[in-house]
């Protein structure tokens, strides 16, 4: 069927073993400019309707559920760091740099489910995981000697996982924020939409048994409003869970990174060793508590040539006067407290807190 994609990003259209697949260019954000292919349509249901969003190594695309006729979201990787690997020939390599970014998207599935199963409905409802073929990565790739070369393993080039989303209504809050007077919220719409934020990672910070000797806690860590689509009544749906950090509590070890954002990550997330706490995710909150009120993006404290690492800055607190009460300010900068032990120790106390002013105003 055609798509919309097709006729407002010019993509082209081109046939890889007997198949459709469409080529187009990232439109808007950080990605600009990326190349990015799938097959048209998707796992021969999903037809692919137009661009959502992009951010760090991840892809947002709309599509249609021809089965049901049901508008879905579809995510995947954009690209992968097979550049080096590809310029000497290893294939090897190249495949294991595939296999990390496509684990972490099949994590992100399992933490949707798990998240729904406890009742949370603020994070999209996962209606499907479905693999297809990503011609884009076959190449050719220009080698160190100049001359080109083509991946060739046709099991990894046909397994691309696609995590299908229910779609969600709304805008991110980073364009929401775009288009407000002084990119700044008032106090009690902060706090409506934190307050949410809080409520899904109570949720998300609760120990969950696996099996005998597994016992998963996640910590959401790259809390940003790019991460946060706010539809009518400022109703919020957190996306992008493929960044949480994921420990196993009876051993203490580190199952998956994850990933933080610079200048709104905490101080313990520049140690790539450190294992999180739930205050970490506190310290996030306060990060954006922060942005909303003063319009200034932690990124603006960030020193030059540092936003690509995992890194905090040092808030100016006096840009919160004037901008709310002194005990939102006071809530602010415990949230923001270099020492995990003198923020908010979880979601639930912050919530808390943050109700009460709320119900105060």
């Amino acid at each position: 069927m055609p798509s919309k994609l097709v006729s407002t990003l010019n993509a082209q259209e081109f046939t890889w073993k007997d198949r459709t697949f469409i080529r187009a260019e990232v439109p808007k954000g950080d990605n600009k400019g990326k190349v990015f292919t799938v097959a048209q349509p998707l796992a021969q249901r999903y037809a692919i309707v137009n661009f959502f969003a992009s951010g760090g190594m991840g892809l947002l695309l709309e599509g249609l559920d021809q089965r049901t006729q049901c508008r879905v979201l579809i995510k995947t990787s954009l690209f992968y760091d097979v550049v080096p690997y590809a310029k000497v020939r290893d294939q090897d390599g190249f495949t294991n740099q595939l296999r990390i970014p496509r684990k972490t998207l099949e994590m992100e599935r399992r933490i949707l489910v798990l998240l729904r199963n406890a009742g949370c409905n603020a994070v999209p409802n996962p209606n499907d995981f479905v693999y297809d073929a990503n011609p884009q990565l076959e190449g050719p790739y220009t080698t160190d000697d100049k001359k080109e070369w083509k991946y060739a393993d046709q099991d990894m080039l046909e397994a691309e996982p696609y995590l299908i989303m229910e779609a969600v209504a709304g805008q991110s809050l980073g364009q929401l924020l775009d288009a407000m007077p002084q990119k700044r919220l008032t106090e009690a719409r902060t706090l409506r939409i934190m307050c949410q934020v809080a409520d899904v990672f109570h949720v998300l910070h609760q120990p969950k048994p696996m099996r005998a000797g597994m016992t998963w806690r996640l910590i959401y860590q790259d809390l940003k409003p790019a991460n946060l689509l706010i539809a009518a009544q400022d109703r919020v749906t957190v996306i992008d869970l493929g960044g949480c950090q994921l420990i196993n509590l009876d051993t203490g070890q580190k199952l998956l990174p994850g990933a933080a954002t610079a200048g709104y990550c905490p101080p313990e997330s520049e140690q790539s060793y450190d294992v999180l706490t739930p205050a970490a995710d506190v310290y996030t909150i306060g990060a954006n508590l922060y942005q909303l009120l003063t319009g200034k993006s932690p990124l603006e404290f960030l020193p030059p040539g540092l936003a690509m690492q995992a890194r905090s800055v040092q808030f100016d607190f006096k840009l919160l006067e004037g901008t709310c009460t002194p005990t939102l300010r006071a809530l602010i900068e415990r949230c923001l407290d270099p020492e995990p032990s003198k923020r908010f120790q979880d979601a639930r106390s912050l919530h808390t807190a943050m109700m009460e002013l709320l119900h105060g105003m």
